[in-house]
């Protein structure tokens, strides 16, 4: 009895000196559902098909990509991360994808257009094939030890009374820390988000406002190269790009 007694004092006095961290709650988890929808005049964007550009120009898009990057939920008292990046292929129809988010009340979400500077400049070999990040999406460039934010490459026709086939192209990626911004995601009423409750979002990128908002008109037919340089160029399109986008809630 004596050796028993002795031994769960032992026991007992061991596990009152444990130095573990307290094991803490885990936050209540909700799914975010997010439909990505590229479109044209409001309709579904469509590749290889010619459309009008500014100053009536017919125009092509043959492929369409861009990253996302620290994917925030912004709400009346903070923000919460919810993903490093996401790198988004506009040139196949509309897409879903799923991001995994505390419950709350939102008022909407941030996200940077590009990579910021500590992600852009991160040795591309450490990244899997299924990465967002791998050199096998064709969005890095080797010769800048960085990344594309925004490929954006298609035809045109110089002739505005043209209407054979659309032979110029168009090319245009964005680049750099220089490129690099912040889009402002608020739809017209705040959301929630419920435990083990899918909450649904649409995320529309109106394509041909690359080309041509209030502020900012991209002539296709004498700015239509820009690949690491031509700032003038790039960061137009940038603007337009983070102009047009909007969130809504289904």
């Amino acid at each position: 009895m004596t050796r028993s007694l002795f031994f769960f004092v032992c026991a007992a006095l061991l596990m009152a000196c444990r130095t573990d961290e307290p094991v803490k709650p885990r936050t209540a988890a909700s799914t975010l559902r997010i439909e990505v929808r590229p479109e044209w005049n409001g309709q579904p964007l469509q590749r290889y098909t010619p459309y009008i550009a500014p100053h009536g120009y017919r125009f092509q898009v043959e492929f369409l990509k861009m990253y996302l990057s620290d994917l925030r939920l912004v709400s009346a008292t903070g923000e919460s991360t919810m993903e490093q990046v996401r790198l988004l292929d506009l040139g196949n129809g509309p897409f879903q994808f799923d991001l995994q988010v505390p419950v709350g009340n939102w008022l909407g979400m941030r996200a940077g257009i590009g990579l910021p500077h500590d992600l852009n400049y991160t040795n591309a070999a450490l990244y899997g094939d299924e990465h967002p990040m791998s050199v096998n999406n064709g969005m890095y460039w080797s010769w800048a030890t960085g990344y594309k934010f925004v490929l954006f490459d298609g035809r045109y026709d110089p002739d505005p009374n043209g209407t054979g086939p659309l032979l110029s192209t168009f090319s245009v990626h964005t680049g750099m820390d220089t490129c690099f911004t912040t889009a402002e995601l608020f739809p017209a009423l705040p959301f929630g988000t419920e435990k083990d409750v899918t909450t649904k979002l649409v995320l529309r990128i109106a394509v041909d406002h690359f080309l041509a908002t209030p502020q900012d008109t991209i002539n296709v037919t004498t700015e239509n190269q820009s690949h690491g340089g031509n700032y003038p160029l790039a960061l137009k399109l940038t603007r337009n790009v983070r102009r047009s986008m909007a969130l809504e809630v289904l």
